[in-house]
């Protein structure tokens, strides 16, 4: 479902933990660049795909919007929004995908305010650790500070919503694309990554 570039479709997984969900509002497979949505037409290219991992090694619930018609985590009525309501979690992670070039950062997270530019630098530093052990990673850049970051998600509901503390996290496309090809499943190096992240989040959330 994940490769497809049609139709329009949620998908929901519930796993051991509730407390945890890991969301990707704007997936479609490498390839298609664009959702057939108007508020939001850049997609973010096989973030469900990395995504799934992480939601995999945290054994917690994942969501995923495929080719959505509408901007999903900024709707209070979609389908997507009213999930993760549904699921009433501690911890949101959301899963976005940025071209490097509006960022200087390989990956970069906000909470969506820089009232919790401490939550989001302490990810970031837990991540760095984690990477550092992998000599493969040990060039992708990391920042969670709010003043030095591009997609810092203040008018996203999912990210701002006072009900669960949420991480919104934009990683470039050598994270989530195939290299060197258009289409195809992220590099075995994306889903490193995503294993230094579910580490991070579960020496912070665990």
């Amino acid at each position: 479902m994940l490769k497809s570039t049609q139709p329009s479709r949620l998908i929901v997984e519930t796993r051991k933990r509730v407390d945890i969900v890991v969301g990707m509002p704007h997936h479609a497979p490498a390839g298609t660049p664009c959702l057939p949505c108007a508020e939001h037409s850049d997609s973010d290219e096989n973030t469900g795909f990395v995504g799934r991992h992480l939601a995999d090694r945290l054994e917690c619930c994942s969501i995923i919007a495929c080719n959505f018609t509408i901007d999903a985590n900024k709707h209070r009525h979609s389908v997507y929004t009213q999930q993760i309501e549904k699921w009433r979690p501690r911890i949101l992670v959301e899963i976005h995908g940025h071209g490097k070039v509006r960022s200087k950062f390989d990956v970069e997270i906000s909470c969506g305010s820089a009232d919790f530019s401490a939550y989001s630098e302490a990810l970031a530093a837990a991540i760095d650790r984690q990477r550092l052990e992998d000599a493969d990673l040990a060039d992708v850049s990391v920042c969670g500070r709010f003043a030095d970051i591009y997609f810092k998600a203040t008018k996203t509901l999912t990210i701002t919503d006072p009900r669960w503390l949420a991480y919104h996290i934009e990683l470039s496309p050598r994270l989530r694309k195939p290299s060197g090809g258009q289409t195809g499943k992220p590099t075995e190096l994306a889903y490193r990554f995503c294993d230094c992240l579910a580490a991070a989040l579960n020496e912070k959330h665990g």
